[in-house]
């Protein structure tokens, strides 16, 4: 047969040849829809039966012939011309030409496109605005410190530490001073001890600054990691408990940057931070008391400095603050760019979109750095000038000193401790100044950690009254629904549909048309604008969501698996299951290919079952949801994705969860799922049930929406059987233009072979 229809079409494919589609078939042939009619009546011209014109491709020579063997084998009839419509060929004048039209060739916006544009982004967090006022700069302070009270008893241990631990190092100055004068004295005698007692004694005061040292670092960084722990565990528990419009309006990378680099910058403020600017300010509080003790006339020269050096550290650490907040939602926006691309690495690879994803990253980058380049400024201006102004400070104090020393009002060993003690003031107010800039790093991410905090979701899961058993009817009365994100667009206008207990109720509708949202609205992740959706007699806002989601199944078109093994996914559905019941529910979802693995139950299936199949990881969903026994299953086109061998493992598996006598939701596009259900719901365009009934008295009716939902995507299937067969004709034209060239060069060598013998 398929010999004598390649004969048949044999001199037809040369007088394509010919004619130039042979040498112009890339690209191939374009199958173009343009309407499609189920209802008797004339077809419109130029279509052919399933709706189609076929056009030749873009510099395409000639089109097909249209009474062709090629076409009427193809299609049974002949195509309407399109020789007029057909596109030519442009020179690159004419290209440029062109290019001042684009704004023609764009998408007209629609009315839902202008509804859509109206965005609801409440729930989006960093919305603050970016002025900082000295109000709001102390309440963040104090409830920045309030973190910390659950840690007072470490953090007061550590501070005995660390006031044990400055005692010593501020008497080091002193202690100097005195040796110095007492070195030319053999006999002299300091703090009443010989200068052979003195220093054993002195050593062991060392050893005691040292114990407190070590005692003050070891108490700060555990309180530190607990803080940081306690902080991550209350950050994670407030965001897994929000709703979906929150998940709608806030990126995964902004919230694990929350998560990981605030927290820990928080933390380092509260504990490391705290501490260095305790040991700060006490030893400058010591050292100017000292500097007093020993010269108050040379403490005044410097006390002139003061205002400055504070006004200075108050500017600095205002924007420190601001930078510090703009740098953590910076770091945000890269992190979120980095989980979304590294997460769907495969795609991008697929597509060779490497270099485009390294150019958007690296644009993240360049904003990380150029806040960062702004901090360093301003850290340089203020550390520079702070530095030169201490040195000249230092200078002056040195000329005045050498002077007292010279006309006896001071001793060489008190203008050296003077000297030091001025030191350790100086590092000291270095210190206080990078303690308040830390300070402020340490508001602007806590503002990020306490606008989460802050955020209470519409919808608490631990509220209401305990579901026993929901194998009840399912009612959506009167719902009226949109996305909270985007409010003037309209999901549902006034959806009523009831499901049986105990019934395989099938969801239909166009794309769109809100069948996956009926899901969402069941589960509760986001609640009608009107109406209700109802478990026999109750409301399900009602009711404790926690408590009813345990009794919901889903599995979904594309199941998602968590790192770890096979055993630990189908456990999450109960995580108490035994083992038994693991290995019941995996034989009864049909994971035979478990056999197939060294480990069996116990392989790791990857990140995101990088690992199995996409027919393996669905079985292992069906699984989870078995294990669970649920009172109500959610298939959500749950084979769609599938081969016909993974589909037909796949739908035993889901009979076997059917039979539990489960009351089953199928949102499918199959017609085979669709003749198993007991009922039929389908959805119109506008938000509504068009039609609910019995499958075979829906689909005998021919003008019903469930019979034009269907022949639409039978259609789809013949179309794409059409451009399978017009690619096969393709390759067999290529085939034969091969075939003709290779008997023409042998033609050519047998008379180049002639004329030379």
């Amino acid at each position: 047969m398929v010999g004598c229809l390649r004969l048949a079409m044999r001199p037809a494919l040369r007088g394509i040849r010919s004619s130039g589609f042979g040498r112009q078939c890339q690209p191939p042939l374009q199958l173009v829809t343009v309407n499609r009619h189920f209802t008797t009546g004339p077809r419109p011209s130029g279509t052919g039966p399933l709706g189609l014109v076929c056009q030749r491709p873009v510099g395409g020579a000639n089109s097909l012939a249209k009474d062709s063997v090629f076409s009427r084998v193809l299609f049974g009839r002949r195509f309407a011309s399109t020789e007029a419509n057909a596109p030519k060929e442009q020179s690159p004048k004419e290209q440029d030409k062109e290019g001042g039209q684009t704004d023609s060739l764009e998408f007209e916006k629609s009315e839902k496109a202008l509804q859509a544009s109206k965005v609801n982004l409440a729930a989006k967090l960093s919305k603050r605005d970016a002025t900082v006022s000295s109000g709001s700069t102390r309440g963040d302070i104090m409830r920045l410190f309030s973190l910390v009270r659950g840690e007072r008893l470490s953090l007061a241990f550590a501070i005995m530490c660390l006031l044990v631990s400055s005692a010593v190092s501020v008497s080091l100055p002193t202690m100097i001073g005195k040796i110095l004068d007492a070195t030319n004295d053999q006999n002299a005698e300091i703090f009443g001890l010989p200068l052979n007692y003195f220093y054993p004694a002195l050593g062991a005061v060392f050893v005691v600054g040292g114990i407190a040292n070590y005692g003050r670092v070891v108490l700060l960084r555990t309180t530190g990691e607990r803080l940081v722990a306690k902080l991550r565990a209350r950050l994670y528990r407030k965001t897994i408990s929000q709703d979906g419009e929150f998940f709608d309006a806030n990126r995964v990378g902004d919230l694990i940057s929350r998560l990981s680099s605030d927290v820990n910058i928080v933390a380092k403020s509260l504990t490391q931070n705290v501490s260095d600017g305790l040991r700060s300010g006490l030893q400058c509080t010591a050292a100017v008391g000292m500097m007093c003790y020993t010269s108050l006339s040379l403490t005044s020269v410097m006390g002139i400095l003061v205002p400055v050096a504070i006004g200075g550290s108050w500017i600095y650490g205002r924007r420190l603050r601001k930078l510090s907040r703009d740098l953590q939602q910076a770091i945000g926006k890269m992190t979120k760019v980095s989980e979304e691309r590294l997460s769907n690495i495969k795609t991008a690879q697929t597509f060779a979109g490497e270099i485009q994803e390294m150019k958007l990253y690296n644009d993240k980058i360049r904003s990380v750095f150029s806040i960062g380049k702004k901090e360093a400024i301003a850290a340089g201006l203020y550390f520079g000038s702070s530095g030169v102004i201490g040195n000249l400070t230092l200078l002056t104090m040195l000329g005045i000193g050498s002077g007292m020393v010279s006309s006896g009002a001071m001793s060489i060993g008190q203008l050296t401790t003077f000297t030091m003690y001025a030191g350790y003031a100086g590092m000291s107010a270095f210190g206080l100044a990078s303690f308040y800039g830390e300070l402020m790093k340490g508001v602007g991410a806590a503002s990020r950690v306490f606008e989460l905090f802050d955020r209470e979701p519409e919808i608490r899961s631990t509220i209401g009254r305990p579901v026993k058993n929901a194998r009840d009817v399912i009612t959506f009365d009167h719902v009226k629904f949109s996305y909270p994100t985007r409010p003037a667009v309209t999901i549902f206008e006034d959806l009523n549909f009831s499901i049986p207990a105990g019934s395989n109720v099938c969801i239909v509708g166009p794309s769109g048309g809100g069948k996956s949202t009926i899901t969402s609205l069941l589960l509760r992740f986001y609640d009608p604008t009107a109406g209700r959706v109802m478990i026999g007699d109750d409301d399900i806002k009602d009711l404790n969501l926690k408590s009813l989601r345990r009794h919901i199944g889903v599995v979904s078109q594309e199941p998602v698996l968590f790192s770890g093994t096979i055993a630990d996914n189908i456990r999450y559905g109960k995580p108490d299951a035994t083992r038994f019941e693991i290995l019941e529910a995996a034989r009864r979802a049909n994971c035979g290919f478990i056999s197939d693995f060294p480990d069996g139950v116990d392989t790791y299936v990857g990140a995101r079952g990088a690992q199995l199949s996409g027919g393996q990881k669905q079985r292992i969903a069906i699984a989870r949801a078995l294990i669970k026994k649920p009172s109500i299953l959610i298939l959500d086109e749950a084979t769609s994705a599938l081969d016909a061998e993974s589909e037909a493992a796949v739908n035993e598996a889901l009979i076997n969860l059917m039979k539990d006598n489960c009351t089953t939701i199928s949102i499918a596009h199959r017609l085979s799922t669709i003749r198993r259900s007991d009922s039929v719901v389908v959805l119109s365009s506008d938000g509504r049930v068009a039609e609910q009934g019995n499958f075979n008295e829906l689909y005998a009716r021919p003008d019903s929406h469930l019979s034009y939902l269907l022949r639409t995507r039978e259609d789809d299937d013949v179309v794409s059987r059409l451009k399978q067969r017009i690619y096969e004709m393709e390759e067999q034209v290529r085939q034969e233009r091969a075939d003709e060239d290779e008997e023409r060069v042998e033609m050519e060598m047998d008379r180049g072979n002639k004329l030379s013998a």
